[in-house]
């Protein structure tokens, strides 16, 4: 978002709103639902549509909350000195007033509310808990008196979150069922989401310590970050092609390395890149982050096809997912 197209934001208009919701993330919190869901069918050879939606939804509100909670927990804390060279946030710039920005995030606080009633009432008390800490977590991200933020933690905890709990919630809620090669995958693609937030950290090195925020990427520095940043770059193709040899129907998982030579690129690109060159290189994380899950996604469902053949269409169920109706 260029200086010209930022000037020109009404307040309050759609532009606005969307720069407050932040949608381009948004695949962060599908990517894991469509890896899950796939997986559902290719291992245990069950998919219920209306569930796969209903997740799908409640993931990216979850986002969506947690990217407005960031953008007014960052002005409520007069955090915005005019060093920062990241993407501007909709508050700070008065595009979005401080009440209207308030009584959104309590609405999506609701709308996630009763979209985690609906999904524990499909897969139990395992989903009660992801849910409760994935909106308290998405809450105390930027609220509280010591924000997640404010910490180091940040990307373990997406780490935890878009990937363990986003995958393999995903994969319980399709199956009832837990599976360590769903483990293995939630890893992978947590630890892009982990990238894409340290990328989004590592930016802002000099602009956070000037506010107290301790993030990982203050603490690693600039020469040791970049070499953690091309680890998470990585190490997901180490440890999905180490379920290969572990069972040789998952071979077509070695269709991931189709994303190898992009990540390879973008491992150099952040030691080179300065200010708001950055920003690319984020945002060609989550590109990545993207299309290794759609390959995860593709490996996944000719596993199934390998698997269940002319049946696979059949063993798509598009009944109502709640066992109490």
């Amino acid at each position: 978002m260029n200086k010209n197209k930022t000037s020109s934001i009404r307040p309050h208009s759609l532009q606005a709103w969307l720069a407050f919701m932040r949608p381009k993330t948004f695949w962060i919190a599908a990517v894991p639902v469509f890896v899950g869901t796939s997986f559902s069918l290719s291992i245990a050879g069950t998919l219920n549509f209306w569930t796969f939606l209903l997740t799908l939804l409640g993931a990216v509100c979850i986002q969506a909350m947690s990217n407005m909670q960031n953008d007014y927990g960052y002005n409520t804390r007069k955090a915005e000195n005019g060093t920062r060279t990241g993407l501007p946030r909709a508050t700070s710039e008065g595009w979005i007033s401080m009440l209207a920005a308030k009584n959104m995030i309590l609405f999506m606080i609701v709308l996630c509310a009763v979209i985690a009633v609906l999904l524990v009432a499909i897969g139990g008390w395992p989903i009660l808990l992801i849910s409760i800490l994935s909106v308290v977590c998405a809450y105390c991200y930027m609220a509280g008196p010591l924000p997640i933020a404010y910490t180091p933690f940040g990307e373990f905890l997406v780490l935890v979150f878009y990937g363990w709990g986003a995958v393999c919630g995903t994969y319980w809620l399709q199956t009832q069922q837990f599976s360590w090669p769903i483990f293995i995958c939630g890893s992978a693609i947590g630890l892009y989401g982990a990238a894409v937030l340290f990328v989004n950290n590592f930016r802002d090195i000099e602009h956070d310590l000037s506010v107290g925020r301790k993030t990982l990427a203050s603490f690693t520095g600039r020469t040791y970050g970049v070499l953690l940043y091309k680890v998470t770059l990585y190490l997901p193709f180490v440890i999905v092609g180490w379920l290969v040899p572990s069972n040789p129907l998952f071979w077509p998982l070695l269709f991931t390395l189709v994303a190898l030579p992009r990540a390879s690129l973008l491992a150099g690109s952040l030691g080179l890149a300065k200010g708001m060159a950055i920003n690319e290189v984020m945002f060609k994380t989550v590109k990545l982050e993207l299309l290794f899950g759609l390959l995860l996604v593709f490996s996944s469902l000719y596993i199934a096809y390998m698997k269940y053949s002319t049946n696979l269409l059949n063993i798509i169920s598009f009944s109502c997912p709640f066992s109490c109706l």
